[in-house]
């Protein structure tokens, strides 16, 4: 069952997911929480429209893909569909509303996989928590509503010097939705255990036995009678509600110790540290800090979230041996978090740079854990399908068969050649640089060659891999050639120019290439986000440079993630 889906989860839940066989959902769909909150309305025809909302660099924006996502929830009819038409015909055509377009769609098929007996967590942003709340009550119905869980992401609110116009954000919204009434959910795996403080105001007495807490042991007379607890003890008869506990716990109770008479003769119970259970967890969660900038879970990664959180949600709401499905799974923590408790486990994600983070932490975290993944092409029909569903995917996939270090993260805008790097030691001559540019169509020309050689010359880099689709053609084979063999080399001769087909790479025909450097396992710091469309850059060893003004990403295998 343990599956990592490589692909849009609409269409993995639509073709992979049966009906009814999940058990826990928790989501966490991208929102642009640095986006402008007016600019999330301004209609599609605006020079504004775009790059507002992000799928991890796909933007939500009101296109073929949010219309036909649209169109799907009206053919669905329903609550859903109701409430869709009423938001169009009030957001209009905007990046807002191909979110909550393409949610819906998701949801529908969310609702559809779960058990009946299933849950769902929601994790959203408050810019569209009251609008993914109406879209839950009209899918689930309003009875399906258990809680919105608050949770404090941040304890250091953002001030400012400035005169502020809103109180700064610092909390999340998850909402926790049930399938029916007899959804499962055990409160008691979770509650949190007291602090030395809390402790000490709690068991605030004392006697020969230690700390103890007061509480009662006669229950009240609003809990209603129960003849069956009313019994002697001790000369004392309680009233018609009775005692708390029968004969034979209570002079357990007293034995131990822990049963006391006020001054009006009238029992009482001393609760001992011993057998503190913990505080119950309510709808507001401040006890589970963010990732900051030292903690060791820290991938990196933007919109990860604390295992203690997701930890926490499977729990309560899932047993040993159920199935959890997060269909936007990121850099995995719900995966760990699920393979950790026992239970069986689905992940989807549309980006290939997140399966490949997800596989290097299993490998960190769980290394004997058994998982298969799909969507990853295995052949050269699925490198096709690959290229024709999402063309810088199949660029990321096809560098990293290659062995590139990092990529090239941003989708929109010139590449300058460069979907891939490589970095080597190369002796004397120091760090050499192997710079792999991708093509994805079935059309292939000299003088994408061309446009490589001018790249490894402008970046002066030692060699350069081009990866194609189609078969290169002979001029193209002739212009590889042409480019001679490496000029400062310390592994002999190179060739400075070399081309593979992705069939190639399925195959295990790799270009000729120095030996590389063998990743080490140990911490890596991310620096600081220069800018909010960049990933955080981490660098594969000591001595790589990269301009801050380009977005790069690092293949897992080359940063620690234990």
């Amino acid at each position: 069952m343990n599956t990592l889906h490589f692909g849009d989860n609409l269409q993995v839940l639509r073709d992979h997911i049966s009906d009814e066989s999940v058990d826990l959902i928790y989501l966490d769909p991208p929102f642009n929480s640095n986006a402008t909150y007016n600019l999330l309305f301004e209609e599609s025809t605006g020079q504004t429209s775009g790059a507002q909302i992000e799928a991890f660099r796909d933007t939500w924006e009101w296109g073929e893909s949010a219309a036909d996502a649209y169109e799907d929830v009206m053919r669905a009819a329903g609550d859903a569909a109701l409430v869709m038409k009423g938001l169009k015909s009030w957001l209009g055509q905007n990046a807002m509303m191909a979110y909550l377009a393409m949610m819906t769609a998701r949801l529908l098929h969310l609702k559809r996989v779960l058990k009946p007996t299933g849950s769902l967590y929601l994790h959203c942003d408050p810019k569209a928590s009251h609008y993914l709340k109406v879209i839950l009550d009209a899918v689930f119905g309003h009875e399906g509503f258990r809680n919105e869980i608050v949770w404090a992401r941040s304890r250091n609110p953002k001030g400012s010097q400035h005169g502020n116009r809103r109180y700064s954000p610092n909390t999340d919204s998850i909402l926790y939705y049930a399938k029916d009434s007899g959804t499962h959910l055990d409160l008691d795996s979770i509650r949190r255990s007291l602090t030395d403080t809390e402790m000490a105001e709690k068991y605030n007495r004392s006697d020969e036995l230690g700390s103890f807490m007061d509480g009662p042991i006669l229950r009240s007379a609003s809990m209603g009678p129960r003849p069956n607890l009313v019994y002697e003890y001790k000369g004392f008869t309680p009233g018609p509600a009775g005692w708390r506990v029968n004969e034979t716990e209570l002079k357990a109770i007293d034995r131990r110790g822990d049963l006391a008479w006020s001054k009006s003769g009238a029992p009482r119970r001393k609760w001992r540290p011993s057998e503190d259970r913990g505080m119950p967890v309510g709808s507001l969660w401040e006890d589970i800090p963010p990732i900051n900038s030292q903690a060791r879970e820290r991938l990196g990664y933007p919109t990860q979230k604390p295992l203690t959180l997701l930890e926490r949600i499977i729990k309560a709401s899932s047993k040993e041996g159920d199935v959890v499905l997060d269909p936007f799974c990121g850099c995995g923590t719900t995966v760990e978090a699920a393979e950790s408790l026992k239970r069986q486990w689905i992940g989807i994600d549309v980006t290939h740079y997140a399966v490949t983070l997800i596989e290097a932490r299993m490998e960190a975290t769980h290394p004997s854990a058994e998982y298969k993944i799909e969507g990853r092409p295995v052949d050269l029909a699925g490198a096709r399908d690959l290229a024709r569903r999402d063309k810088h995917q199949f660029q990321w996939w096809a560098a990293w068969r290659v062995g590139a270090q990092s990529y090239r993260e941003e989708k929109r805008g010139a590449d300058r050649g460069i979907d891939g790097n490589i970095f080597f030691k190369n002796g004397p001559y120091g760090d050499g640089r192997i710079i792999i540019s991708v093509k994805g169509g079935e059309k292939v020309g000299v003088e994408m060659v061309r446009d490589l050689r001018g790249v490894i010359e402008r970046e002066e880099a030692e060699m350069g891999v081009l990866v194609t689709l189609a078969n290169p053609t002979k001029p193209m084979k002739k212009e590889a050639l042409d480019a001679g063999t490496v000029r400062r080399s310390a592994h002999g001769r190179m060739p400075r120019l070399q081309i593979v087909t992705a069939a190639d790479l399925l195959e295990g025909r790799l270009p000729a290439l120095p030996p590389l450097p063998v990743p080490e396992r140990h911490p890596i710091r991310a620096p600081r986000r220069r800018h909010r469309d960049q990933l955080e850059l981490l660098l594969p060893f000591p001595g790589e440079k990269v301009a801050p003004d380009k977005a790069v990403v690092v293949d897992p295998r080359f940063v620690s993630v234990a």
